[in-house]
């Protein structure tokens, strides 16, 4: 991994995600926390999932010109756990890249649990943030980052948005 970057931003987000006026919102959040003129060489950490949040994310990073991190889950080698082993291992990455110099933020793209009669239904993840249960995926790699000391953004679907 090279110590040239910048800027780093993690991103975890929900399969279902499809807000992408949200998402360059981020994007945008992420610039001016970091202060847009010293960003120089920015990097996105991706789950590389083929659908939603990663996918999204990917192809506008790469639109602009940055450079992509793929971190995808290994589901054959460690089946139902390899979603939050990959998001682990993202955050580990996030954090080296930390220690190396580059500025680091995770964006969260949370959408709801869409498990039919899921065991958790009723757990409250956000409050008193937001009412729901969101992406497992997700919260669990937001969890993470927040554990590591990386400062999050949490973006929600225009649908899930409290009233302002």
């Amino acid at each position: 991994m090279s110590s040239t970057f910048s800027h780093t931003l993690l991103i975890t987000g929900a399969r279902t995600w499809s807000d992408e006026l949200a998402m360059r919102a981020a994007f945008n959040e992420a610039w001016c926390i970091w202060g847009i003129s010293k960003v120089a060489r920015p990097l996105l950490i991706s789950g590389h999932c083929p659908k939603g949040a990663d996918a999204m994310a990917e192809r506008l990073w790469r639109t602009a010109g940055f450079d992509v991190l793929e971190v995808p889950a290994d589901w054959d080698a460690h089946g139902g756990g390899a979603g939050f082993k990959r998001n682990s291992g993202m955050v580990r990455i996030a954090r080296s890249l930390r220690e190396q110099g580059s500025e680091v933020l995770c964006a969260a793209f949370l959408d709801v649990c869409t498990k039919q009669n899921c065991p958790q239904l009723r757990r409250q993840q956000l409050a008193p943030m937001v009412a729901g249960h969101f992406s497992h995926g997700t919260t669990h790699c937001r969890s993470e980052a927040r554990s590591a000391g990386i400062r999050t953004i949490d973006v929600l679907p225009a649908a899930q948005r409290p009233a302002s």
